[in-house]
């Protein structure tokens, strides 16, 4: 997979185990290009470009830029939308569809004996849709109180199985997360094959961790380092 800019001449090359870091000391480029990633993770036309084996892939389906590690959350609209399409998909597929059939015949009843009950006339909308009743019981991801480093790991997690978030890209995650911490972020990414790729306004202390490091300097000038 490769990210490149077409406003730069860097080229983010992932591979496999790669741990690439992207230093902007430009605040006004940094800003340009965080704000770009945004846009373009929401589907709109950016200056980035994401492909694979060359071939242009869209930024929405395997890019997420996070800036702010704290509001992750796994019940956010997109990942709950699709964990409802899977539990319809396996309510469908299974016994579990004559339940869901006689749930609704229930309440069908139980809105006539309503209506039963007075001298109007009454209408109700039918919403029988399996996704309706999900809402309804109001199912979700449980979130626990934990460290960030296991917040973010739960989220890349049910982002990469669920709607298949191969790259995740975060915003100052070493002013948040210790040398160990960042470690077992990487043995985490390594076990599930997928990219992390961390944006930086300066050179952090030990930039030797890192096996591919570029730089746009305050004069935006862009430096790569092979370590």
């Amino acid at each position: 997979m490769r990210l490149l800019h077409k406003d730069y001449q860097f080229k983010l090359d992932f591979k496999e185990n790669d741990r690439i870091l992207f230093i902007i000391e430009s605040p006004e480029v940094f800003r340009q290009l965080i704000q770009e990633l945004m846009i373009g993770q929401t589907g709109e036309e950016c200056g980035f470009v994401l492909s694979e084996e060359n071939v242009p892939i869209k930024i929405q389906d395997n890019l997420k830029c996070i800036i702010n590690p704290f509001e992750l959350s796994l019940n956010e609209r997109k990942l709950l939308s699709k964990l409802y399409e899977l539990l319809k998909k396996e309510i469908q597929s299974t016994e579990l569809l004559l339940e869901n059939n006689e749930i609704y015949a229930m309440i069908e009843n139980y809105s006539i004996h309503i209506f039963q009950q007075l001298d109007w006339e009454l209408a109700y909308t039918d919403k029988s849709d399996i996704q309706n009743l999900l809402k309804f019981m109001d199912i979700k991801f449980a979130e626990h109180e934990e460290s960030l480093i296991e917040k973010i790991i739960d989220y890349i997690k049910v982002s990469h199985d669920l709607i298949g978030i191969k790259c995740f890209v975060f915003v100052h995650l070493l002013s948040y997360l210790d040398e160990y911490e960042i470690e077992k972020l990487y043995e985490f990414a390594q076990y599930q094959k997928i990219i992390i790729l961390l944006m930086e306004s300066q050179q952090p202390s030990d930039i030797k961790k890192f096996n591919s490091v570029i730089i746009i300097d305050k004069n935006c000038c862009e430096i790569e380092l092979d370590m």
